[in-house]
C-alpha cells in the first residue's frame, strides 16, 4: 500500500483527507507542523507529501511550508512534494515549484482532481527505505537558525568552509546538509584527518573530519590542490576555534579555509533546539521501538534545559531513547553529584501517556482509539480534556 504525509495544522481537513485516501487504497500520516513532519519521514517509508505552506493562525506567507519544503529535499532529494494552498496562493506555489515541488493543488480540492494528482505522481514509484534520524536538522534557536541560513545561503557555491563546535554538536550533520542543497551530483568524500596519508583523485566534495588533526605535508598538498584551477569543495570539521585552527594549520591553507567559517555552539547554550530535539526523538523512538512517549512535563523541561550534555546531541539523544525504553525519564546529573533521576511516573502521567499513544497511532480517530482502550466515545474525550490532548 503506498503512503503519503500530509502535513496540515487544520484536523478536520486531515480527517477528510485520510477518508478520501483510505477509500482508494492509500495509507496516510499525518503532521501538524514542521518538526513533526520531519520526525515523520524519519521514522517511516513515504512515497509522497502533501504540504500545506502555513501552520499557524493568521499565517498567511508561506514561508514556513517553503523552509519544510527545503528541509524535506536535503532529508529525501528524489521524494515528490504536492504542495497545497489556499491563502498563499498561486504565487506562493510556484514559488514552491521552483523550490523542487512535483506540483501544488488549490485548497478546497476538487477530489477525483486530487487522487488523479497523487495516483499519477505515485505510478511507478518504490517506497524509500525509514531513514536514520541523523539526517533530521531541528532548528529552533534563532542562534543555530542564523548558522543554518548562511550555510543554506552558501551551499550552492562552490567556497570551501569550516564548521567548528565541540563533539556532537551537529557539524557532520550541517556539512550533509550543504552538500544536498550544493547541487553537487557525485556523492561527498568523508575524510579522517587524522588516518589521511594521500588525498582522493577524483574532485568533487571532500568532508574532513578533525580537520585541526591533518599533518603538516598534507596541509601543504592539500593547499596545492586548492591552488588548482579546478579545486576540490572541501568543507572542513574542527572542533577547534578559528584563534586554534590559525595555530594549528599552514597559512597559505587558511588563505583559502579562513574566508568562512560557520560556529556551532554547544547544546546547553540553546534551550529551545533542546526543546525540540526531545519532541523530536521522544516521536522517533516511540514508533523505532513501537512503545509509548514518557510524559514531558514543565519541571523535566526546565531539566533538560538545565543539562550541561557532555556530547551535546548524542548524550540528548541517549536520555531521550532511554526514557522511552524504560517508561520514565533518569539521567545522571552533570553537576558530578551523580544519581540524579526522576521518580517513577504517576498514574495520571501514564494514563496521559497511554490516551496519547494510542490516538497517534489511530491518526487521532477517537472511535478507534476508543474501542481499543476500552471507553465509549464520551469517556475518552472527558479524558482527553482532562489531559489537554
Amino acid at each position: 500500500m503506498p503512503r503519503l504525509l500530509f502535513v496540515d495544522d487544520d484536523r478536520d481537513v486531515q480527517i477528510a483527507a485520510r477518508l478520501l485516501f483510505r477509500r482508494s487504497g492509500i495509507e496516510m500520516l499525518s503532521a501538524y507542523g514542521a518538526e513533526e513532519a520531519l520526525t515523520q519521514l524519519a521514522s517511516f517509508p513515504v512515497d509522497l507529501v502533501l504540504l500545506d505552506l502555513n501552520y499557524r493562525k493568521g499565517e498567511s506567507s508561506g514561508a514556513e511550508g517553503l523552509a519544510l519544503l527545503r528541509d524535506i529535499l536535503v532529508l529525501r532529494q528524489d521524494l515528490p512534494v504536492i504542495v497545497v494552498t489556499g491563502h498563499s496562493g498561486v504565487t506562493i506555489a510556484v514559488a514552491a515549484m521552483r523550490a523542487g515541488a512535483a506540483d501544488f493543488v488549490m485548497k478546497p480540492w476538487n477530489n477525483e482532481r486530487l487522487l488523479a494528482l497523487v495516483g499519477t505522481t505515485l505510478k511507478g514509484r518504490r517506497a524509500d527505505q525509514a531513514a536514520e534520524t541523523d539526517p533530521v536538522m531541528i532548528v529552533a534557536s534563532e542562534k543555530l537558525r542564523r548558522v543554518v541560513t548562511e550555510a543554506d545561503r552558501l551551499a550552492v557555491t562552490r567556497a570551501p568552509l569550516v564548521i567548528t563546535g565541540p563533539s556532537g554538536v551537529g557539524k557532520m550533520l550541517l556539512a550533509r546538509r550543504i552538500h544536498a542543497l550544493s547541487q553537487e551530483s557525485n556523492p561527498a568524500v568523508t575524510i579522517r584527518a587524522e588516518d589521511c596519508e594521500e588525498l582522493p583523485e577524483e574532485g568533487g566534495t571532500w568532508i574532513f573530519r578533525n580537520f585541526e588533526a591533518l599533518s603538516a605535508p598534507m596541509q601543504r598538498h592539500l593547499a596545492d590542490r586548492l591552488d588548482e584551477p579546478t579545486p576540490p569543495r572541501v568543507v572542513a570539521l574542527s572542533s577547534v576555534d578559528h584563534t586554534g585552527l590559525e595555530a594549528a594549520l599552514d597559512q597559505r591553507l587558511m588563505l583559502h579555509l579562513g574566508m568562512i567559517i560557520l560556529p556551532l555552539s554547544p547544546l546547553h547554550e540553546r534551550p529551545e533546539d533542546i526543546l525540540a530535539l526531545s519532541g523530536h526523538f521522544l516521536r522517533y523512538f516511540s514508533v523505532r521501538h513501537g512503545l509509548m512517549e514518557p510524559a514531558i512535563d514543565e519541571e523535566r523541561r526546565q531539566l533538560l534545559c538545565g543539562e550541561a550534555w557532555p556530547q551535546n546531541v548524542r548524550s540528548l539523544r541517549a536520555t531521550v531513547e532511554r526514557a522511552v525504553l524504560t517508561g520514565t525519564w533518569s539521567w545522571t546529573s552533570s553537576d558530578g553529584q551523580g544519581g540524579a533521576s526522576k521518580s517513577t511516573p504517576t498514574l495520571r502521567d501514564t494514563e496521559r501517556s497511554l490516551i496519547e499513544a494510542t490516538l497517534r497511532k489511530h491518526g487521532f480517530n477517537v472511535t478507534q482509539a476508543a474501542r481499543e482502550l476500552g471507553l465509549t466515545r464520551p469517556a475518552l474525550y472527558r479524558r482527553m480534556a482532562r489531559y489537554g490532548l
